[in-house]
């Protein structure tokens, strides 16, 4: 009776191994997530390409920014912008230091902000 009783519960432990072995592919989830961006491969200053300025891009965040968040903005802005040029890339700094006294003590704490700025002009290629 012991021995029947441990045989049938072997088999179920080894059952539910099995399950799990081969259920784990099939409820285990993938999520996939693909982004294109479109920008220019190389920007050409070449006198005789016919440019049209389209206008100033002023691009600001608190994450660090590149020439794609710029080139994005300016494509919010002016649809058919092809290139961004003159770029210029400031940073400001803000320290805000707040001190506290509490029974005859001073305690200091220190936060810094930085926001990011770029600025460019917009252009798009005259075909």
């Amino acid at each position: 009776m012991k021995s029947a009783f441990s045989a049938q519960y072997l088999r179920n432990v080894v059952f539910f191994i099995l399950a799990c072995f081969f259920l784990f592919p099939v409820l285990s989830c993938t999520s996939t997530k693909t982004t294109t961006s479109t920008i220019p491969l190389a920007y050409t200053d070449d006198q005789r390409t016919k440019i049209a300025i389209l206008g100033e891009i002023l691009y600001e965040s608190k994450d660090r920014i590149g020439y794609v968040g710029l080139l994005k903005a300016a494509r919010n802005l002016y649809p058919d912008c092809d290139y961004v040029i003159d770029i210029m890339i400031d940073q400001r700094v803000t320290t805000t230091t707040e001190t506290k006294n509490f029974f005859l003590r001073n305690f200091q704490s220190v936060t810094t902000d930085i926001t990011w700025i770029m600025r460019g002009t917009a252009i798009k290629y005259v075909r």
